[in-house]
């Protein structure tokens, strides 16, 4: 029996699959959180960011040089690893928990250039 999606997610990525590496956050890569950071910012700083829609990653793509491809993630209701929280603008997602078990959840038949 195929486990009903709780949630799409939509993220840019550099290769498909994603490296390991793209799996992890601004804190986890050691970034520095800047001076005056917003309190969303704050919030975001050990999550990825992902989109509702493919036009909102689009949007995003634009702005990253190194943005190739975009990657859809089809999240279970059943996954206990991975955790979702919609967080501002309108259509963005902060994700947090174990990148491993996101990455299993990459949808094999999506890619779209980005």
């Amino acid at each position: 029996m195929t486990p009903r999606i709780a949630i799409s997610l939509y993220r840019v990525a550099q290769k498909f699959p994603p490296s390991l590496a793209e799996y992890r956050s601004h804190q986890a890569r050691g970034r520095i959180l800047p001076e005056g950071a917003t309190e969303r910012e704050r919030r975001s700083w050990d999550a990825l960011s992902a989109w509702d829609t493919e036009a909102g990653a689009r949007q995003v793509a634009e702005t990253f040089r190194s943005a190739k491809w975009i990657v859809r993630f089809d999240i279970p209701e059943s996954a206990a690893g991975v955790h979702w929280e919609q967080s501002p603008p309108e259509g963005h997602y902060d994700l947090r928990g174990d990148m491993e078990e996101l990455a299993r959840y990459l949808a094999p038949d999506f890619r779209v250039g980005a």
